[in-house]
C-alpha cells in the first residue's frame, strides 16, 4: 500500500547557513567568492569592523507552485565572518552580487602590500 508524503511545514524561525566561500590572496587584495543562492542584492549586508569581515544575507521564503514531495536543500539566511586583520583599507572594500554569487574585494593598505624589490648590481 502506497502512502502519500506531505511536506513538513516551515518552522517559524528561519535556518541559518554558512555559505561556501573561495578565498584568494591576490597580493594587493584578498578576494572572497561566496555562494548565496536565493538572496536579493538589497538583503545582503557586508561589514568590516575591527579586522573582521562579516556577511549576512536574508533569503525570502520560497513559495511552492504546488505540493512538494521532496526538497533537497533548505531555505534560510546566510551568515559568515572572517578575521582578516587590520592591514586592509576598509574604505575601498567592494561587493558585487550576480547570479547567486557574492564577490568581495578587500584591498590591502598600500604600506603592507607585497612588492618586488629590485636587486642592483654593485
Amino acid at each position: 500500500m502506497a502512502t502519500k508524503t506531505e511536506p513538513a511545514p516551515r518552522a517559524e524561525t528561519s535556518l541559518t547557513y554558512q555559505p561556501n566561500v573561495d578565498i584568494c590572496d591576490c597580493g594587493a587584495e584578498v578576494m572572497l567568492v561566496a555562494d548565496i543562492p536565493g538572496a536579493r542584492r538589497d538583503g545582503i549586508e557586508v561589514s568590516f569592523e575591527d579586522g573582521i569581515l562579516s556577511v549576512q544575507a536574508a533569503v525570502p521564503p520560497r513559495e511552492a507552485a504546488g505540493r512538494s514531495v521532496l526538497q533537497e536543500y533548505g531555505i534560510g539566511d546566510y551568515r559568515r565572518s572572517f578575521r582578516l586583520g587590520d592591514d586592509f583599507d576598509a574604505s575601498q572594500i567592494t561587493a558585487d552580487y550576480r547570479n547567486g554569487v557574492l564577490t568581495i574585494r578587500v584591498p590591502r593598505l598600500a604600506a603592507v602590500r607585497p612588492r618586488k624589490i629590485e636587486v642592483r648590481a654593485g
